[in-house]
């Protein structure tokens, strides 16, 4: 009974509103989370290689984030995880800057998955003279490596319990000198089959981002402010993301706010 009530709160994870539930990048990185997921028009830190890849290309030093967590804490005998771990490694300004990342949602002995991404992104204002006072313009690509696991019934022992694919994004990120981001993200673009039986594709996924940033807020006078929403296109449904973000002390303390159509997060990180 135990594995039949975490196989379906697992399946229940994976799932956002009604799109497909495979591979859906939705619960990864502290900051972004916080942020509901709002974050493809941003993407300035660790967290970019898998909301929008263009952004590693604005990281200006080296960067590692780590993120683990116990979903459905509390429930007796269910155990799933959701990890991921990002690296940011810059090149220099003319040669952009590349990262790996590793994410995955797993329930132990039971399902996993997994995606490996290795991405390369570039400023590219010199390559098309455009002038950095007016935007800052990056463009990047990611190769992925999907991978699911599935323990069995004994009586289906004679299955594949793992099947892997390749696939890729790419992204475009704008930042324009009045404080408005604009980012487009196209993941999943080459069809990936993870099937175990039959063909199972995982479904492309188009992300379109805006957001704002001000040093102070006028009138409210919040300092560092962010505030951004993501519109995600994914097998003719379409979601919506939005989320805000406020640095105090230096930026050492930083308060989110951000929710998606089903759910919504409050965020507290120094």
């Amino acid at each position: 009974m135990k594995k039949v009530v975490a196989l379906l709160l697992l399946a229940l994870v994976a799932l956002d509103v009604n799109i497909e539930a495979a591979f859906v990048d939705t619960y990864w990185g502290v900051r972004a989370l916080g942020m509901g997921g709002a974050f493809t028009s941003i993407a300035d830190d660790a967290n970019a290689p898998l909301y929008n890849i263009a952004g590693i290309a604005n990281v200006s030093k080296r960067e590692v984030t780590l993120m683990g967590s116990r979903l459905f804490a509390g429930v007796e005998g269910v155990e799933i995880g959701a990890n991921y771990l990002g690296y940011v490694q810059p090149l220099g300004e003319k040669y952009g800057a590349v990262s790996f990342a590793w994410s995955s949602l797993s329930s132990p002995g039971l399902r996993r998955e997994d995606s490996f991404n290795f991405g390369y992104a570039r400023r590219i204002n010199d390559l098309i003279s455009l002038d950095t006072d007016i935007v800052t313009l990056s463009v990047g690509a990611t190769a992925k490596y999907l991978l699911q696991e599935t323990k069995f019934e004994e009586e289906d022992r004679d299955l594949n319990y793992s099947k892997g694919a390749f696939t890729g994004d790419i992204g475009v990120l704008a930042w324009f000198s009045n404080g408005i981001g604009i980012g487009y993200s196209n993941k999943y673009m080459i069809p990936a089959d993870i099937g175990y039986l039959e063909k199972d594709y995982v479904k492309n996924m188009n992300v379109v981002g805006v957001s704002y940033y001000n040093e102070e807020l006028p009138y409210i006078k919040l300092p560092y402010f962010t505030i951004a929403t993501d519109v995600i296109f994914r097998d003719k449904e379409t979601t919506l993301r939005a989320g805000m973000e406020s640095r105090f002390f230096e930026k050492k303390l930083a308060i989110r706010l951000g929710g998606r159509e089903e759910a919504y997060n409050i965020r507290f990180w120094i």
